[in-house]
């Protein structure tokens, strides 16, 4: 797919599709924007989750947003801000939910980045 339509407030990405024409009905929301996948980096993050109370596990991508690399970060905050107000109020959960969350950018793997940044959210943050 030629084009990526996102949120503008944290970049996630919610539909492709092959022309303008095609996204003219996302466009009318003023909250989303349309990004040129071929000219744009791409930043991910996938969810894997190897076991479960059943024995079995599954594998999800949490997150995807295109752009600039910078903005591509930017947006990679946003959502992280936004998952952890899901994941709630104690650090422990937000953590662990993030320990099972890869990172690729341009398909390059940066999930020890992530990891780093994971570790220095602190308890006393309190995220809104």
């Amino acid at each position: 797919m030629k084009y990526a339509i996102q949120f503008k407030s944290n970049g996630q990405v919610i539909d492709y599709c092959d022309t303008v024409e095609q996204a003219e009905y996302w466009l009318k929301n003023h909250s989303v924007k349309l990004v040129d996948t071929t000219k744009s980096s791409k930043l991910s993050v996938t969810y894997t989750e190897l076991g479960g109370p059943w024995g079995y596990g599954h594998q999800e991508e949490s997150f995807t947003t295109y752009g600039g690399l910078k903005q591509c970060i930017i947006n990679l905050y946003n959502w992280i801000k936004s998952e952890t107000s899901i994941c709630g109020p104690d650090v422990r959960d937000i953590k662990d939910y993030f320990r099972h969350c890869s990172l690729y950018v341009n398909n390059d793997n940066k999930t020890q980045w992530l990891l780093n940044q994971i570790d220095k959210i602190d308890k006393n943050i309190i995220f809104v």
